[in-house]
């Protein structure tokens, strides 16, 4: 007789013997763990995280709360072919190997057009390979964060330089004071300044070149403050997103419904996707 086993075949720990072939005892209910639930929890444990979106190339590994190793250098267009090697060197140094990521992380725009897309294809097919998530993180949250994060409540503005007189630019926190947030997208002097004007809680400016984000957006009266990219920020920020995502999961009782939710990007490789943020030039 054939026993129906409902289970996806991920989930089979047993299967009917063939032809006098071993039959596992199926795991008793102690032993069963939604497989969702196991890889929450992995992946919560240990995050690889990547920043190629602006001047450095940076490459973070992240667990329980705590940096583990990072490498942060300086190698114009030799991205594609050093990240790799970045990589092996920030694993290596926490006796660590791939097998072991559960996580990837990584700065999807907006910033310098080549840089992240090394970074994204790099982090898309490497969580492929590995058959794990992705966590999508904006470039500009990435340096608003450590003005923004979970004990700071102050408005952000983050700046990047796009060139032509434009900057790359939004605002994190300013809904909780009641005022209208800046959403990601290219900009002029004359739109911030404006944006600002109706805006007149106090808000932060922040970049990663202060002075040219200055000069490029005509904000030379307001102080903007540095903010290094940072893939140990990046990895904070999707520790945080799998937090949350967790949390979400253990509200419900159905094993079903344990999954990342919408609300919090965390997807699959193939469904990574890239925000230059980049207006359309005409003529």
């Amino acid at each position: 007789m054939v026993t129906l086993d409902t289970r996806s075949p991920s989930d089979r720990r047993f299967r009917q013997g063939v032809s006098g072939g071993p039959v596992r005892t199926p795991p008793g209910p102690s032993e069963f763990r939604p497989p969702e639930l196991e890889r929450l929890q992995k992946v919560k444990n240990f995050i690889l995280a990547l920043d190629c979106s602006l001047r450095w190339t940076n490459a973070a590994v992240f667990e329980d709360g705590e940096v583990l190793a990072s490498e942060r250098l300086d190698i114009g267009r030799r991205q594609a072919a050093e990240l790799p090697l970045v990589v092996e060197r920030v694993l290596k140094e926490t006796n660590r190997s791939f097998k072991d990521i559960g996580l990837v992380a990584v700065t999807n725009g907006p910033g310098y057009f080549t840089g992240i897309r090394v970074g994204a294809s790099y982090a898309a097919a490497l969580a492929y390979g590995l058959g794990v998530k992705v966590a999508p993180v904006s470039t500009l949250r990435m340096l608003a964060y450590p003005y923004t994060g979970k004990s700071k409540s102050r408005p952000v503005l983050a700046l990047v330089y796009a060139g032509k007189g434009r900057v790359y630019a939004a605002s994190f926190g300013c809904a909780q004071y009641g005022n209208t947030e800046l959403p990601p997208g290219e900009y002029g002097g004359d739109q911030l300044g404006a944006w600002l004007q109706e805006n007149p809680e106090e808000i932060l400016l922040v970049s990663d070149d202060p002075e040219k984000a200055a000069e490029t957006s005509g904000l030379t009266s307001r102080e903007i403050l540095l903010s290094p990219a940072d893939a140990a920020v990046v990895a904070a920020i999707a520790a945080q997103m799998l937090e949350a995502s967790y949390a979400d999961s253990r509200s419900n009782d159905s094993i079903q419904s344990i999954a990342f939710p919408a609300a919090f990007p965390i997807v699959s490789p193939m469904e990574l996707k890239i925000f230059y943020h980049r207006n359309p030039q005409v003529g």
